[in-house]
Parts: structure tokens; C-alpha cells; sequence
């Protein structure tokens, strides 16, 4: 949330630089994931290697899959902190239908890692 109004507001904040504060902010382990989220974003061209690509396509799908599953605890404790503190039913009812469409994408990368997996198995077997 802070992030998001710096990001909004630091032109206006008068020479502060606000990139050096979000650097400040974020930890190490946040970088981490936001450079490799970056990288396996890229598009790299054309490829010869057809492993490296399911490889980093399928990486991206785990990573996509891990988002999912925080956005669906978050969505849990919502929607559990909404029902205790009596908010009304459409607000409950907002919060139901967002983890309905997280829970959505959920099943369909499950099904696309599953459908990968068995397409070439050996290509994902540790060696």
C-alpha cells in the first residue's frame, strides 16, 4: 500500500527520491522475486532449446500458482474478518466472488502444470 502511493504521489513529495525509498522497503526476498518474475517475463526471441522454454513456461506457471495461493489466504482471512465485525451481506458477497475467480485461475494452472508434466515427464525429473 505505501509502495502504491509513492509510486502515485513522488513526483509531488519535492526531491525526495522516492525509487531509494521503495528500494528501502522492499526486502531482499521481494527483489528476488519481483527480478526473476521480470525475467521469466521477457520475451527472449527465438528459441532453440524447446526444454529451456517449457522449463522457464512452466517456472512461470509455479510462481503464478504461489501468487494464487497468498491472494486465496488473504481473500480467506477477508472474508472471515468481514463475517466477525458484522459488515453487510454485499460486501461478504464481493469478497466470495473474488476467491471464486482466484480458485478459478487456481484450477485452470493446476490443470495446465498437469498437462505440461505429462507431455515430456523426463524434462522435469531432477537429475
Amino acid at each position: 500500500m505505501i509502495d502504491e502511493l509513492i509510486r502515485k504521489y513522488g513526483r509531488y513529495m519535492g526531491g525526495i527520491d522516492y525509487e531509494k525509498i521503495l528500494n528501502d522497503l522492499m526486502s531482499e526476498e521481494e527483489r528476488l522475486r519481483l527480478i526473476e518474475d521480470r525475467l521469466i517475463g521477457i520475451d527472449t526471441g527465438q528459441q532453440l532449446d524447446r526444454e529451456k522454454i517449457m522449463n522457464l513456461e512452466r517456472r512461470r506457471l509455479i510462481l503464478k500458482y504461489i501468487d494464487l495461493k497468498n491472494q486465496e489466504a488473504k481473500t480467506l482471512e477477508l472474508i472471515k474478518e468481514l463475517k466477525l465485525r458484522n459488515y453487510p451481506r454485499s460486501e461478504v458477497t464481493k469478497a466470495v466472488r473474488k476467491l471464486r475467480g482466484i480458485r478459478r485461475q487456481l484450477r485452470m494452472i493446476r490443470r495446465e502444470l498437469k498437462i505440461r508434466s505429462t507431455e515430456n515427464p523426463q524434462t522435469y525429473q531432477k537429475t
